[in-house]
């Protein structure tokens, strides 16, 4: 009975883990888009160049690396220093996660300890993305009214976006 209870407490946790590994996944998954199309947005897009254009512009950028994204955000003087480092940290645990996150936290089934401390790490991660989601759509927002859009058209257009994207649930 205690092997059995075991094992069933390992899966558990195991759940709990790809849980909250996916969780953070899926918001690195989203930043890294929206980080593209603010590097589109800010360093490569120009006045009257249309859709079609910057879909294209945004495809190239969404398909390199969350890495070359940011060092390409640098090198056109987008991306402030502090936003930056905040940027470079998450690189480095994006990385971790993605590739060695198995072999360096196996250990988090078995050991209660190892277990917390992954899942804070994980938290992090996730909460971290939250965060600069929100600072690079602020960032976006920003630009895009001293480029001589009104705030109206923006929030008309976010609305006409959300329910395209939601329709109608």
């Amino acid at each position: 009975m205690e092997l059995l209870s075991s094992k069933l407490e390992r899966a558990d946790r195991l759940v709990e883990i790809a849980s909250r590994a996916g969780y953070a996944l899926w918001q690195l998954q989203t930043l890294e888009g929206a980080l593209a199309q603010y590097f589109v947005l800010v360093a490569q897009a120009t006045k009257g160049m249309g859709e079609e254009a910057g879909n294209a512009l945004f495809e190239k950028a969404n398909s390199g690396t969350f890495g070359a994204t940011i060092t390409k955000l640098r090198k056109s003087g987008k991306l402030s220093p502090g936003l930056e480092g905040r940027f470079q940290t998450l690189l480095t645990e994006r990385n971790w996660l993605v590739h060695r996150s198995r072999t360096t936290s196996g250990h988090a089934i078995k050991s209660d300890g190892a277990f917390h401390e992954l899942l804070d790490r994980l938290d992090r991660i996730a909460d971290e993305t939250s965060l600069l989601l929100r600072e690079i759509g602020k960032l976006a927002e920003i630009f895009v009214l001293s480029s001589g859009v009104p705030k109206a058209t923006i929030d008309q257009l976010a609305e006409e976006l959300v329910e395209k994207w939601v329709g109608g649930n």
